[in-house]
C-alpha cells in the first residue's frame, strides 16, 4: 500500500504545487503591453493593461502607482493624485500592523517557504519617495499650492522615516548566518549584471535624498514668495545632484535675489557668472520626462549554506535606452538646455544595491528552510517525498519581478526667464526629436510645462500663476 500512497501524495501534492504557483506571475511580462502603448503614445491602451478593478490584493498599491503615472502623463492630474493617495494610504495601513499579526506572521512565513510575490506589494524604498514627489508635481499642475506645500512636508517626511528603517533593516540582516556573502554571489552568479548595477547606482548619494523632490519644494516655497526657504531646499537639491545645471543656475539668481554676496560670489566662482535676468521677466519651470524605467529580470545565483551550496534566483534590472536625451527651451535668443534631477535607472539601481543584504538574508534562511524540509519529506516519504521537496524549491524558486514600470527613464528639469510678453516658448527634444511651441498665456508670471516625450510626440500640459 505504501506505492499507491506515496504516489497519491506525489500527484496531489504536484497540483497543489502548480496552483500555488500560478500566482507567481512575470510582472515584467504583464507590464510590458502597457510600456509599449505608453512608448507609442497611446496612454488609454496603456491605462487598460491596469483597470480599477485590478486594485486589489497583494498588488493593489503596485497597481495604482502604475495607474497613477499613466494617468498623470495623460494630463489627468486630479485622477493621479487620487491614485498616488490611496497607495500612500495603503502603505501606511501595512505599516501600521502589528508585527504579530497573524495575517503577516503568515505572509512572513511565506516569503521563507516560497518567495517574495506572496508578500503584499508596499513599494520599494525609492518608489514610495516617487510617490509624494510626483504628486507635488499633479498639486502644482493643478494650481493647488497649498496641496503641493502638504506633500512637500509628506515626501521629507518619508525620505527620513525610510532611511531610518532601511538602517535598521541593515543592521539585523548583518547578524544572520552567512549573510556577508551577497557581493562575492552576485559577482561570482552575473558579474555583469552586477557591474551595470554599480555602474548605473554612481551617481546617487542616497535613495533617501531626493533631488527632484527638493527643487520642487524650492518651486512651491517660491510661488509662496518665501525666497529663503526655497534657497534651503535648492541647496538640499545640488547636495543630492550636484550635475543639474539649472539647479546651479538657481543657487546663483536665488544667492543674488536675496542680497547673499559672499554665496553669490561662491557660486559665481563654482559655476560661472550669469547674466542678469530680465527686470519684468515670465519664469517658464519645464519638467521634461523621456524614456522608460528599468524592468526586473531574474538572475541565478550560487548561496553557500552550512553543509553545500543552493542556487537561487534574485531580480537585477534591465535598463532600455531611450532614443533621447533632452530637450532645448527656447524664446528669442534666450535658450536653456534641460538637465537631469531624477534620474530613475540610478535610483533603482541604488536601491536595489542597498536591498541586496536583506534579500540575501532571507534567502539563505529560505534555503536552510526548504533543504531541511526535503530531507524530511524523505525520511517520512522516501524517494517520492525527496523529489516533491525538490520539485517544490526549484517551482517557487522565483525573483520578485515586481516594479513600478511605467515611471520615466529620467526627469530633467529647464528654468527659463523670458522678458514680458513674450508670447511661446519652443521646446524641441534632442537630439533631432520632435518640438512643440507653448504659448504664454498674457499675465502670467509663472509658467509650469509639463512635458512628457514618446514616440508619437511630445505631450505637454501647462499651469500659469
Amino acid at each position: 500500500m505504501k506505492t499507491p500512497c506515496r504516489a497519491a501524495l506525489l500527484g496531489l501534492a504536484l497540483i497543489l504545487v502548480c496552483c500555488g504557483c500560478s500566482s507567481l506571475q512575470n510582472y515584467t511580462l504583464r507590464s510590458a503591453p502597457a510600456r509599449a502603448s505608453a512608448a507609442s503614445g497611446d496612454y488609454q491602451t496603456a491605462l487598460s493593461v491596469f483597470p480599477e478593478s485590478d486594485a486589489r490584493g497583494a498588488n493593489e498599491i503596485l497597481v495604482r502607482l502604475e495607474r497613477a503615472m499613466i494617468l498623470q502623463d495623460m494630463g489627468r492630474f486630479e485622477e493621479s493624485s487620487r491614485e498616488f493617495e490611496l497607495a500612500a494610504d495603503r502603505i501606511t495601513e501595512h505599516e501600521e500592523k502589528a508585527v504579530i499579526s497573524a495575517s503577516q506572521a503568515l505572509a512572513q512565513a511565506g516569503t521563507l517557504l516560497i518567495n517574495e510575490q506572496v508578500m503584499t506589494y508596499e513599494g520599494e524604498d525609492f518608489e514610495t519617495i516617487m510617490l509624494h514627489t510626483l504628486n507635488i508635481v499633479n498639486y502644482l499642475m493643478r494650481g493647488d499650492l497649498e496641496g503641493a506645500r502638504v506633500e512637500v512636508r509628506r515626501a521629507y517626511s518619508r525620505q527620513k522615516a525610510l532611511r531610518e528603517k532601511h538602517e535598521k533593516e541593515l543592521a539585523q540582516a548583518s547578524q544572520q548566518p552567512d549573510s556577508a556573502g551577497w557581493e562575492r554571489s552576485l559577482e561570482s552568479g552575473d558579474s555583469q549584471g552586477y557591474a551595470r548595477l554599480r555602474e548605473r547606482a554612481a551617481t546617487v548619494r542616497s535613495v533617501y535624498q531626493n533631488a527632484f523632490a527638493s527643487y520642487l519644494s524650492a518651486l512651491v516655497y517660491e510661488l509662496h514668495g518665501e525666497l529663503d526657504e526655497a534657497y534651503i531646499d535648492v541647496k538640499d537639491a545640488y547636495n543630492a545632484y550636484p550635475e543639474a545645471l539649472g539647479i546651479r543656475a538657481d543657487l546663483v539668481r536665488l544667492s543674488r535675489a536675496l542680497g547673499l554676496r559672499e554665496d553669490t560670489q561662491r557660486w559665481e566662482g563654482t559655476f560661472g557668472r550669469q547674466a542678469l535676468p530680465p527686470r519684468d521677466a515670465v519664469d517658464v519651470f519645464v519638467v521634461f520626462c523621456h524614456g522608460q524605467a528599468p524592468v526586473r529580470e531574474p538572475v541565478t545565483l550560487p548561496i553557500p549554506i552550512r553543509g553545500g551550496m543552493v542556487f537561487a534566483s534574485l531580480p537585477v534590472y534591465r535598463f532600455i535606452p531611450s532614443g533621447v536625451s533632452g530637450a532645448v527651451v527656447s524664446a528669442g535668443d534666450a535658450r536653456m538646455e534641460t538637465s537631469t534631477v531624477c534620474d530613475v535607472d540610478a535610483i533603482a539601481a541604488r536601491n536595489l544595491l542597498d536591498r541586496f543584504p536583506l534579500l540575501f538574508a532571507k534567502q539563505v534562511a529560505r534555503s536552510y528552510l526548504k533543504a531541511r524540509s526535503v530531507s524530511t519529506m524523505e525520511r517520512q516519504h522516501g524517494a517520492a517525498g525527496a523529489l516533491l521537496g525538490v520539485l517544490f524549491s526549484a517551482v517557487t524558486e522565483q525573483a520578485d519581478l515586481r516594479t513600478w514600470s511605467m515611471l520615466p527613464k529620467q526627469i530633467q528639469t529647464a528654468r527659463l526667464l523670458v522678458p514680458t510678453h513674450t508670447p511661446a516658448v519652443t521646446l524641441q527634444a534632442v537630439p533631432g526629436g520632435p518640438q512643440a511651441t507653448v504659448p504664454i498665456p498674457a499675465g502670467a508670471r509663472h509658467l509650469l510645462v509639463y512635458c512628457r516625450s514618446t514616440d508619437a510626440g511630445l505631450s505637454i500640459h501647462t499651469k500659469w500663476y
